[in-house]
C-alpha cells in the first residue's frame, strides 16, 4: 500500500510506512501531511525529524488549553490519583464532581439540569436523541439541519448530511452562501408542522457548519428554530461537541447564538483531549431512559471526569474565554489580511477561535496544507486536511500567544508566497 512521504523525513516515512502496512486506511481521515509527532507542548508539535509546528487544528478542536497544560496536567492527576480507571457500575467522587460542576457551569442555560455521559461525541447525539424518542414514544420523525455533520454511526450518521436511510428523518435549510430572508426557514418549518403534526420527535443541528466549509449563520436563525420548538413541544437538540468551552467566544456557543436548547451534546474540548461527551439538558428528557438503556463501558470513566474537572478549573481561574476573545480578534484579523495578499483565497469565514479559509480548488488547498507545513527548514503550520476538499480550518488551541501567532502568519506569508511564485 502507497503512503504519504516527505523528502528529509526519514523517520517520519519509516513510521508513515508501518502504519500503511498494519493499520486499515479508513481508521485516520486525509491530510496532506500525515505528521508524525513525537512530542507536544502549549500551541506547538515536533515531529520525529526534528521539525518545528504551531498547531492550528487543536488536534480537532480538542486540546483547546493546548498541550502539556501544566495547571491542567497536575490538577488532572490529582482527581483521578487513586481511583481506578474504569467506572463501570460504580460511581466516584469525581464521576459526581464533574456532573455537577458541568451543570453549575451552563448556569445561562435553566434546561441544563441533568447529564447522560458518553466516550465520543456521536455517542452522546445518539444518547440524546433517545432520550426525545423514549420521552415521546408515539412520535418518529426526526428533523435535522442540512449538511450537519453528527457522526458515522447510528442515529447519529442518520441525521449527518443533506439525505438518509432512515425513513424518519427530515432536513431543512441551512443558512451558507444563500441570502434569504428569516420568512424562509419559518416557512419551511411550519410546512414540517403541518405535514406532521404532533409526530415530530426532535429537531437537531449544529451552531455552525464545521465539516460543511465553515459557515456560521445569522444569530435570528437559530432563535427561529428554538422559537418553532418550544411552540410545538419539540426537544431542541444543540450539536456542540467540536464548540463546546470557549471556541466560539463564550463557554458555550448556545450563549453566542443567545437561545437555551432543551438539550445540549459537548464533546472534544469538554476534557482537553481525554474521551469525553455529556449530554445536559432537562430532566423530563434525560430520565425517560431507564437503568442500563444509556450505559456504556467507558462513558464516564474516572480519566475522562478528572480531566473535565481539571479543564473547568483552569478554565475558570485563568479566565480563558476572556484572554480567547482578545486573540479572536487578532486571529480574525490576520485572516483578512492574508486573503487580502493572495488571490487563491476566495473567502475566511468564522467566529471566536474557529474560521474557515476558503480555496479556490481542492489541489491549490492541498498545497496550501503542505506548502505551510515546510514554511521553513526547520519550522511549519499544522493543518489537517481541507474541509469539504478546499476549505482550511484554522483553530488552535484558546491559549495560543500574540507572539505565538505572529510567528505563525509570519510563516504563512513565506510558504504560500511560494504558491504564487512572488
Amino acid at each position: 500500500m502507497s503512503f504519504i512521504k516527505h523528502e528529509h523525513e526519514p523517520r517520519g516515512n519509516a513510521i508513515r510506512h508501518e502504519v500503511a502496512t498494519y493499520i486499515g486506511l479508513g481508521q485516520n481521515t486525509y491530510t496532506p501531511t500525515q505528521v508524525a509527532v513525537a512530542k507536544a507542548k502549549g500551541c506547538h508539535l515536533w515531529t520525529v525529524d526534528g521539525r518545528k509546528l504551531v498547531d492550528f487544528t487543536s488536534g480537532v478542536l480538542v486540546q483547546n488549553l493546548g498541550y502539556r497544560h501544566p495547571k491542567f496536567e497536575k490538577y488532572w492527576a490529582s482527581y483521578r490519583n487513586g481511583l481506578p480507571v474504569n467506572a463501570y457500575n460504580m460511581v466516584s467522587h469525581v464521576f459526581a464532581k464533574a456532573s455537577k460542576c458541568l451543570i453549575k457551569s451552563m448556569k445561562t442555560n435553566p434546561n441544563a439540569q441533568k447529564i447522560l455521559w458518553a466516550a465520543s461525541g456521536s455517542e452522546g447525539i445518539q444518547k440524546a436523541m433517545w432520550t426525545a424518542l423514549h420521552r415521546y414514544p408515539d412520535r418518529n420523525i426526526m428533523v435535522a439541519t442540512r449538511y450537519g455533520f453528527h457522526g458515522k454511526k447510528g442515529l447519529a450518521a442518520d441525521v449527518t448530511g443533506e439525505t438518509s436511510k432512515n425513513p424518519d428523518v427530515r432536513f431543512i435549510s441551512f443558512p451558507m452562501e444563500e441570502e434569504k430572508e428569516p420568512e424562509f426557514y419559518q416557512e419551511e418549518l411550519d410546512a414540517l408542522h403541518k405535514a406532521y403534526p404532533g409526530k415530530i420527535a426532535l429537531l437537531i443541528t449544529e451552531p455552525y457548519l464545521g465539516a460543511k466549509g465553515s459557515f456560521h449563520p445569522p444569530v435570528w436563525y437559530h432563535q427561529i428554530l428554538q422559537h418553532w420548538c418550544n411552540k410545538h413541544d419539540i426537544p431542541f437538540i444543540f450539536d456542540e461537541v467540536q464548540s463546546c468551552f470557549g471556541r466560539t467566544g463564550n463557554m458555550y456557543a448556545y450563549e453566542s447564538y443567545q437561545v437555551t436548547p432543551d438539550l445540549v451534546v459537548l464533546g472534544k474540548g469538554l476534557a482537553n483531549g481525554e474521551p469525553a461527551a455529556a449530554v445536559v439538558g432537562r430532566a423530563d428528557l434525560i430520565d425517560s431512559l431507564q437503568y442500563g438503556e444509556a450505559s456504556d463501558t467507558y462513558s464516564a470513566s474516572v480519566p475522562a471526569c478528572a480531566a473535565v474537572c481539571a479543564a473547568l478549573d483552569v478554565f475558570k481561574e485563568d479566565r480563558i474565554v476572556n484572554s480567547a476573545r482578545k486573540n479572536a480578534l487578532k486571529l480574525g484579523k490576520r485572516l483578512t489580511d492574508l486573503a487580502a495578499e493572495f488571490s487563491f483565497i476566495r473567502d475566511v469565514r468564522g467566529e471566536g477561535m474557529v474560521y474557515g479559509v476558503e480555496i479556490e480548488d481542492a489541489i491549490t488547498a492541498n498545497r496550501c496544507v503542505l506548502e505551510a507545513y515546510r514554511a521553513t527548514t526547520r519550522k511549519g503550520i499544522h493543518f489537517l486536511g481541507p474541509l469539504a476538499e478546499k476549505v482550511l480550518r484554522v483553530s488552535p488551541p484558546l491559549v495560543i500567544t500574540e507572539e505565538e501567532l505572529e510567528e505563525a502568519f509570519s510563516l504563512l506569508h513565506k510558504a504560500w508566497r511560494r504558491i504564487t511564485g512572488k
